[in-house]
């Protein structure tokens, strides 16, 4: 049996930065790093790229903090391009001591507690590998989400691939032979999938569940034809713009969240954004684009019920408008042979399907007793099994439903959605990890041998990564101390209650910090909550 100091599951943005942070403040730790792909970079890696995969995101407002990408490869709109980011990754990780301590093709199927800290065992292997620390770094892009895979009956008459495998099957796809493909989902890859598709020439069928959160919003690379997008949430105001419990102090917060004059220019401000984006994309123009409009009655771009894209190529819209495409929105059957059998009995033949239906559950490796003990959320809806959790949450989260809408009153009244039944998650699907990396049932025996990263959801990933990675390491090697278990619960359950308030559907799901990333990672160092 192998032993280990130091495992870390993953070696994307979040594994990388955390593994060179902890060699910087260890640096004859022995660190390991197990990862799935063949090659550095996760949701970047080699295999995963194909042409026009531009991350949403400007040159400059995508790389660590000391380490700036370089600028070859940039679109002409200075956004950055998947193999960018690729390069960006596979580079920082050679001249960092990363890639010689990484291990790919390696899947971790099981992770169990033993007396040395985490016995870990892996898929397609008789290996067992025990560490005593374990950072799992997977993110949230891991484990693909098929759930067509098991009703199939079509004794692989049509490919179907998950919107991760994309570029893998580039080349098929390119073939004469497919003529039609079905893309199913409302993610933004799914709107890069049906654009990559439409420029090949390809007919699509583009199937959105009718019971779900809907089409995401969509920001123009450019608000009023001169402001990049991005590079305006990150501005300090926008700290403030956008309702944070992360930012409650000072005299623009006590104007923007605790005036009505205040509230009524943040509405105003995402109003103005929001009809932008629709005017942008073409909502109303009466064609099948109209069939993409968030269903949201107002500011969609603001709540990102279903995500927030950004359009990073110059003819997205114009080739979505006129591409040869359906939007239907039904629920998928089953597939026979080259027929895809919707529930409405509507049928549609095609040569291929592409599924952007999110991730699977990336914490497969815990069963659901560890889970439960780890603070993560359940998978799906099923009830865990009981545990001897002492710590009252249901008191903790209905004090904080109060806290925020105290706080922050522009989120204490929901909007309207079509299917407000998905902003509705079980308690037992919350995530209870304070700061979003610690679990509290170790904290407070002083476990420091697991840490969970790479949770929060931003626009700034690699700068969240950073600084999270940083505070995590700091505690796991026993330098910092954490507060109390009152503290700790009440912090956890503020979180969730802001999070859920703030990004609706996206943020009963996810750690959701889309447009508070500033807060997030000052928020690191500086705690409001005591």
């Amino acid at each position: 049996m192998e032993s280990q100091s130091v495992t870390v599951v993953d070696v994307a943005i979040i594994g990388a930065v955390t593994t060179r942070t902890y060699l910087r403040l260890r640096p004859t730790a022995n660190v390991t790093i197990l990862d799935s792909d063949s090659t550095v970079g996760g949701v970047w890696s080699k295999e995963r790229l194909y042409p026009n995969l531009v991350a949403q995101v400007k040159l400059g407002f995508f790389n660590y903090s000391d380490t700036p990408m370089p600028r070859q490869g940039a679109t002409q709109s200075q956004l950055v391009t998947g193999t960018m980011i690729h390069e960006y990754l596979r580079k920082y990780a050679a001249d960092h001591d990363i890639l010689r301590r990484i291990r790919f093709n390696t899947t971790v199927e099981r992770a169990e507690r033993c007396e040395r800290g985490w016995r870990l065992s892996f898929k397609n292997s008789k290996d067992v590998m025990e560490t005593n620390k374990l950072i799992v770094a997977t993110g949230v892009t891991s484990i693909p989400n098929m759930p067509l895979a098991a009703q199939t009956d079509n004794n692989g008459t049509v490919p179907i691939v998950h919107s991760r495998d994309l570029g893998a099957s580039y080349s098929t796809l390119k073939s004469e032979k497919i003529q039609s493909v079905v893309v199913v989902g409302a993610a933004k890859s799914a709107y890069d999938a049906v654009y990559l598709l439409l420029s090949l020439g390809k007919r699509v069928t583009w199937i959105i569940r009718p019971d779900g959160a809907g089409p995401l919003a969509i920001l123009p690379m450019e608000l009023f034809g001169r402001f990049n997008s991005i590079a305006v949430a990150s501005t300090r105001l926008m700290t403030h713009m956008s309702p944070s419990i992360l930012n409650t102090d000072g005299s623009l917060y006590r104007f923007f969240h605790k005036s009505r004059l205040g509230r009524w220019c943040v509405g105003m401000f995402w109003d103005t954004v929001t009809y932008l984006s629709h005017r942008h994309a073409g909502y109303g123009d009466g064609d099948h684009v109209a069939g993409l409009t968030p269903e949201m009655d107002s500011k969609s771009v603001f709540w990102a019920n279903s995500g927030l894209g950004v359009v990073t190529l110059p003819d997205f819209w114009p080739t979505i408008h006129n591409g040869d495409v359906m939007i239907v929105r039904d629920n998928l059957d089953i597939v026979k042979e080259n027929t895809l059998l919707l529930e409405s009995g509507t049928s549609v033949q095609t040569d291929f399907v592409v599924m952007c239906t999110g991730w699977g559950d990336h914490f497969s490796m815990f069963d659901e007793e560890t889970k439960v003990e780890l603070g993560l959320p359940a998978y799906n809806n099923e009830q865990p099994p009981p545990s001897a959790d002492d710590i009252p949450w249901a008191k903790y989260d209905t004090e904080a439903d109060k806290h925020v809408n105290e706080l922050l009153p522009f989120l204490a009244r929901a909007p309207t959605s079509m299917n407000a039944h998905t902003n509705d998650l079980q308690p037992h699907r919350r995530w209870r990890l304070y700061r979003r990396s610690i679990p509290i049932h170790l904290a407070l025996k002083n476990d420091r041998s697991l840490a969970i990263l790479g949770q929060i959801h931003t626009v700034q990933t690699p700068l969240v990564a950073d600084i999270q990675s940083f505070w995590t390491i700091l505690y796991l090697l026993g330098e910092l101390d954490l507060p109390d278990k009152e503290t700790m619960a009440r912090e956890i359950a503020q979180w969730n209650a802001w999070t859920r308030k703030r990004y609706l559907s996206q943020g009963e799901k996810f750690p959701y910090s889309l447009y508070d990333f500033l807060p997030v990672s000052v928020i690191t160092f500086f705690s409001p909550f005591s």
